[in-house]
């Protein structure tokens, strides 16, 4: 009896000493996800299965303005240091692809230069508008990625510099003689040409820090005086600032789910309807800009996406045979089918869930040409086969 008294003290005393231990090992592997029967939240989704495609980010056309200050430096006979000047730039564009842009730029504040001899220090103002393209060489070399936090770009354009408050030149040619060969006096405009290449650093959505060193042509008689052979004048600027985006540069689709059926409900999501519809986008001519007349088609079309999350999308372009080449009419009716998927896309649309197609000049749906400017945008069921033998378009 003392024996068996002895056993159960034993097991008790063991059994105090070891179970704390024991939960603390089931805490640890609950906790480390090594558990097989603890379910995560997302399992009990009614209406998630696993992703079939992730979120991607798409460009968005947008505005911009850049704000930039630094030094700028006049080609002339003296040391670099005794030709250079503050520079100032503020430019407004606009973002018409991942690629291509276009601004409006406004350069100056003064600049300066030196006769050599007898030696007149001089000094002017100027303001210069140009109008520049952008291409934008990250995308271009690296590939299209518009949430890309660095952006690598260059620029071209022409415009007019206009000058004026010559005064020190003036006064120097009457002063000491000096002969300027091409001396103005009062405000003159000048023909310019400007290149350059920037940089820009993304902070936030609509904020990006930013460098740029560009180069402008003027005539020779842009700083009064007369270069070896007549040669053009050149105008330098390395300047730093920021960029302000007015709007969105990029968004990004939703993540596609499977669909699973919720244990405790009938159906998950609403069927798709059986009978199929179209939609057709219409354009004008050589365009393939979205009108406003055509927003209310396409705002029912995305509403009825959003509202059945099984329906696809087929978007197939056109052109019409009267107008254009087979080359052009390739081109444009691509173009036609990805605005009307970039714009599905910005309002909440998986690209997942899109069909582009481009069929040019090749096919004429309608008989009417105008007619043939379009985008089709055909609905359907995608428990067929997405092989395009049965649709109409």
């Amino acid at each position: 009896m003392d024996l068996f008294m002895m056993r159960r003290k034993l097991l008790l005393l063991l059994f105090i000493l070891f179970a704390p231990l024991s939960i603390f090992a089931q805490t640890v592997i609950i906790q480390g996800g090594r558990s097989s029967n603890t379910a995560s939240p997302t399992s009990q989704s009614p209406v998630r299965g696993r992703l079939l495609a992730d979120s991607r980010p798409f460009f968005v056309p947008h505005w911009y303005i850049r704000a930039q200050g630094g030094m700028a430096y006049d080609v002339g006979e003296a040391k670099f240091s005794q030709l250079l000047s503050p520079g100032l730039q503020l430019s407004a564009g606009y973002q018409f692809t991942e690629l291509f842009g276009a601004r409006l730029s406004m350069t100056g504040f003064w600049a300066r230069n030196r006769y050599a001899y007898p030696e007149v220090k001089y000094q002017w103002n100027f303001i210069q508008p140009t109008l520049e393209g952008e291409l934008n060489l990250t995308s271009l070399i690296l590939g299209k990625q518009p949430d890309r936090r660095w952006r690598s770009y260059a620029f071209a354009g022409v415009g007019a510099a206009f000058t004026f408050n010559n005064e020190d030149a003036v006064n120097g040619s009457e002063r000491y003689g000096v002969l300027f060969e091409k001396l103005w006096r009062g405000s003159r405009w000048h023909f310019a040409a400007k290149a350059g290449l920037g940089v820009d650093y993304r902070i936030t959505d609509e904020i990006s820090l930013n460098a740029e060193v560009n180069g402008t042509m003027l005539p020779d008689h842009f700083n009064s005086k007369k270069g070896k052979r007549d040669n053009r004048d050149w105008h330098f600027n390395a300047l730093v600032g920021v960029k302000f985006s007015l709007g969105k540069s990029f968004g990004k689709t939703e993540p596609v789910y499977e669909r699973v059926m919720d244990e405790g409900s009938k159906r998950a999501v609403p069927p798709v309807e059986k009978v199929r519809f179209i939609v057709n986008i219409q354009f004008i001519i050589n365009q393939s800009i979205i009108r406003a007349n055509q927003l209310d088609k396409l705002g029912r079309l995305a509403e009825y996406l959003r509202k059945h999350p099984n329906a696809y999308v087929r978007l197939t372009g056109y052109a019409d045979r009267d107008t254009g080449t087979p080359t052009i009419n390739q081109r444009l009716s691509r173009e036609r089918s990805a605005a009307v998927s970039k714009w599905l896309q910005n309002e909440g649309i998986a690209e997942s869930r899109i069909r582009r197609f481009a069929k040019g000049d090749t096919v004429q749906p309608f008989d009417l040409p105008e007619d043939n400017r379009v985008t089709v945008c055909f609905v359907y069921n995608p428990d067929e086969d997405d092989d395009g033998k049965s649709y109409p378009y």
